[in-house]
């Protein structure tokens, strides 16, 4: 099967590259750390388009003095980078297969600036297989995506419809447009469970006591003497089977119930799931630069006390987003006034939602009215040569401080700006997100996400790379990748 799929890869590479209109074909060779080992790599990364459609792929070669990095089936899907048609947002198809990285549904009240990487593929060097698509038929039209089309477990979209366009050509009413959109998690305990599963061969004691006690505290459970005794006592078991067994027993027993199975094992128990809903509108009242919106969503989520789903009540957005051509200069932004209940989380599906979740909502009784903004807005400048983005989300009084204020960065330099200018490419891309962030403290690993790439023309056909990833996972552990490799155009 391994066999197979890298010849389907390779074929699939040397065959349709040979008609791209825009080829890149890059290799490398350097090192890379891959859950805390030294690989040396060599690597081949064509990039090509073919007119509205790109595809991407990483084709590597990992090894170091044990030998040959262990691949999997997953390595060798991740190979695949990407397959898109299209642009988010520009009617009327896109499509995008592969990593995603600032996916938007609707208009960001569930799902906002969301990525499918999680603390375990990063750690190991896979990438998800995501899915994308959009079409608009002009008076109807639908937006989708998944976070892993093997499993679908992140699933939704959003259909929406323009009762007026038949009759109204012009004017904008002829644009006014209504939406329905549901998105879900079928198992929001995955990047948990795959986190707690490779831990469990731990051979350090008091490092499975630690750890043991940090599953309980991320899922919620108040620690007393009695349970740091008998944790303590679990991590002495020298078996590793047995001790997970009674570590397993111990969590789940019914008398107990202070961790539940979908932490140690899949299942397809849809009660504790984890979904919002919404339904939206949105008016063009100055064509694209100005279009008013609003949406109506509710969340639902499982009470682990009663055991029972609830609901939250009716959180409320208004807002408006356009865009603005000034020739050199594009700008494309969205601002909200949201009134929620405290116990909603506002774009509950976003770039960090792999990273800490499960994140399981809060069940209020009677839960108090909040009140907050949102402000997300991207500056393209000279035909996006360079990109700006710049977002910030806050609430007053929130049940979840340890999320809002929530600010976001973002840096992007083409390459082709600086070769147009002196003759070399320089390209980057900094990203900067911060949750809780009442203090400007970067070094907060555990509310800080930072992401850089830095690319250098050192020759006419030689480049220098340097990519820097730093997250944490719902534990506080630190995810950590860094690369630094020389890079060959041919």
């Amino acid at each position: 099967m391994k066999k197979l799929l890298v010849l389907i890869i390779a074929l699939f590479a040397f065959s349709s590259f040979s008609f791209a209109n825009d080829l890149s074909m890059g290799g490398n060779i350097g090192m890379e750390e891959i859950g805390g080992i030294m690989y040396y790599s060599l690597a081949l990364n064509p990039e090509a388009r073919f007119g509205k459609m790109g595809i991407g792929l990483d084709l590597y070669l990992r090894w170091n003095d044990e030998g040959l990095f262990p691949y999997t089936t997953d390595d060798l899907l991740s190979m695949i980078k990407y397959v898109s048609w299209g642009d988010k947002g520009v009617k009327p198809v896109y499509a995008r297969f592969g990593i995603l990285e600032d996916s938007l549904l609707g208009h960001g009240f569930i799902l906002s600036h969301y990525q499918n990487a999680t603390p375990f593929t990063i750690e190991k060097g896979l990438k998800r297989l995501g899915a994308q698509l959009d079409i608009d038929f002009k008076y109807v039209g639908f937006e989708s995506i998944t976070n892993d089309v093997s499993s679908f477990k992140v699933r939704g979209g959003r259909a929406f419809v323009r009762p007026l366009a038949p009759f109204i050509k012009k004017g904008p009413l002829s644009g006014l447009a209504i939406g329905f959109s549901y998105l879900e998690d079928i198992d929001p305990y995955e990047s948990q469970r795959a986190i707690i599963l490779d831990r469990k061969e731990e051979e350090n004691q008091l490092t499975r006591y630690e750890y043991y006690i940090d599953i309980y505290e991320q899922n919620g459970v108040e620690i007393d003497n009695t349970i740091k005794q008998e944790l303590f006592d679990i991590s002495l078991i020298d078996d590793m089977e047995l001790r997970w067994t009674a570590f397993h027993d111990y969590s789940t027993d019914t008398a107990t119930s202070y961790l539940i199975d979908e932490l140690f094992e899949e299942t397809e128990d849809l009660k504790k799931r984890l979904a919002g809903y919404s339904i939206d509108a949105e008016l063009p009242v100055m064509g694209n630069f100005v279009v008013l919106i609003t949406d109506f969503a509710r969340q639902e989520g499982y009470d682990k006390k009663s055991e029972e789903r609830f609901t939250t009540e009716l959180a409320h957005l208004y807002g408006v987003k356009g865009v603005l051509n000034l020739g050199l200069i594009r700008l494309q932004y969205q601002v909200d006034y949201r009134n929620i209940p405290e116990d909603y989380i506002p774009a509950i599906f976003n770039s960090q939602y792999e990273f800490v979740k499960p994140l399981i909502l809060q069940k209020i009784e009677d839960p108090k009215r909040i009140s907050g903004y949102f402000g997300d807005v991207n500056i393209f400048i000279l035909n996006n040569a360079l990109r700006i983005n710049l977002a910030y989300e806050d609430y007053v009084d929130t049940a979840y401080p340890e999320i809002f204020p929530r600010i976001k960065g973002e840096l992007e330099l083409n390459p082709n700006l600086t070769k147009n200018l002196i003759g070399y490419g320089v390209g980057a891309k900094f990203t900067l997100e911060k949750l809780d962030a009442e203090t400007l403290d970067f070094n907060d690993i555990e509310n800080t996400t930072i992401k850089g790439n830095v690319t250098i023309d050192v020759a006419k056909s030689t480049q220098v790379v340097y990519e820097y990833f730093r997250s944490w996972d719902s534990f506080g552990t630190e995810v950590k990748q860094v690369k630094l490799y020389t890079q060959i155009k041919f």
